[in-house]
């Protein structure tokens, strides 16, 4: 998990009291998350979101080089398009009703998301995108572990649970240290050398190996939760309410604005649409899976309690979760037509490579 914001670690003797929670974090089984973190965490989120989006759409084969008279033969054949498309347009908006044009995104939406978000039972898009979801918690998981240091969130000294964590927090953070001072020394031969800074590495890496196998099972513990709480959100939550939110993602997008047509949104339209629809989605993912991770996962035993609530209620992981969803719809809509979207358009997965 990206470690901005947080302080890098320092340890603290075992006897201390368990460092607080932030002050709107739930604290007993089946408390509810306060609306204040709710919408924290939501704005939070969608700001993740948003970055990723910037930083991961790409345009294929962009970066070939082409003829300079093709390219302005391209271009004015181009700008002639969008003059017709223009002024075909203007006719068309003068010849429908924008309430009309509504009306059909509406519909339409609604009646394509029905055929992959569904009351009986999960989809096969959904069922892809829960498995990445899966990956990617785990990912994000021991990220935090590891990488969070020895700080947590509020700055205070992060609580060290077993030995093994310890020690691979030292490792790692003067690692730069030790290094150079086995370098420093004079070895008999190259190979002795060589094997000094093998061992480091492999005293660091048992470390971390030791460290996270005993976090595994509270990992195995939160995906299966995770996993049964978006399958309840998915086919209970959300599928009810599609007629909604399709009426209030096309409201607030004014995808029937500007050039717009009955049976499909324009890819100017997009931006808006992805805003004000993953917008829609955070704020009801939020509000219905933060309450129920926290009354399925905050009876962790002892004081590693705080770490798991601290996960649960990261916005990366709602940000992750969100973006792996939104990616599978886009990629649905555009295939079925809704969305204009340029045929060599993709956005990469937030997930890392499956190679």
């Amino acid at each position: 998990m990206p470690p901005s914001g947080r302080s890098q670690p320092a340890g603290r003797p075992a006897h201390d009291p368990p460092r607080p929670l932030p002050p709107d974090a739930p604290r007993r089984v089946g408390e509810h998350v306060s609306q204040a973190l709710k919408d924290h965490i939501t704005e939070m989120a969608l700001g993740l979101l948003e970055e990723q989006m910037q930083a991961r759409i790409v345009h294929y084969r962009a970066d070939l080089e082409t003829n300079p008279e093709l390219d302005a033969v391209t271009a004015q054949v181009v700008a002639q398009l969008k003059v017709i498309q223009a002024s075909a347009g203007t006719a068309d908006r003068g010849a429908k009703n924008r309430d009309a044009i509504r009306d059909a995104h509406e519909k339409t939406l609604c009646a394509l998301l029905e055929r992959v978000i569904r009351e009986d039972g999960i989809s096969l898009l959904v069922e892809r995108r829960l498995k990445k979801i899966h990956r990617n918690l785990a990912r994000l998981f021991f990220q935090s572990e590891l990488h969070e240091k020895t700080r947590g969130r509020d700055g205070a000294p992060k609580v060290i649970h077993h030995g093994e964590q310890a020690l691979f927090y030292v490792l790692t953070r003067y690692k730069n240290r030790i290094e150079a001072e086995l370098d420093g020394f004079e070895f008999a031969s190259e190979d002795a050398r060589e094997q000094s800074f093998e061992l480091l590495a492999k005293l660091t890496k048992d470390m971390q190996d030791a460290f996270l196998a005993r976090r595994s099972s509270e990992l195995r513990r939160i995906v299966s939760v995770v996993h049964a709480v978006l399958v309840d959100f998915f086919s209970v939550q959300l599928a009810q309410s599609l007629g909604e939110i399709s009426a209030r993602v096309v409201q607030d997008a004014r995808t029937f604005e500007g050039r717009a047509y009955s049976y499909k949104l324009t890819s100017e339209a997009f931006p808006r649409f992805r805003a004000a629809f993953e917008r829609h989605l955070m704020v009801m993912l939020v509000g219905f899976a933060e309450d129920e991770l926290v009354a399925q996962l905050a009876d962790t035993a002892g004081a590693e309690r705080d770490e798991t609530i601290l996960f649960i209620t990261d916005p990366h992981l709602f940000s992750m979760i969100c973006g792996e969803v939104c990616e599978g719809l886009y990629e649905f809509l555009c295939n079925e037509g809704f969305l204009d979207l340029p045929p060599d358009w993709r956005r990469a997965s937030t997930a890392p490579s499956d190679s």
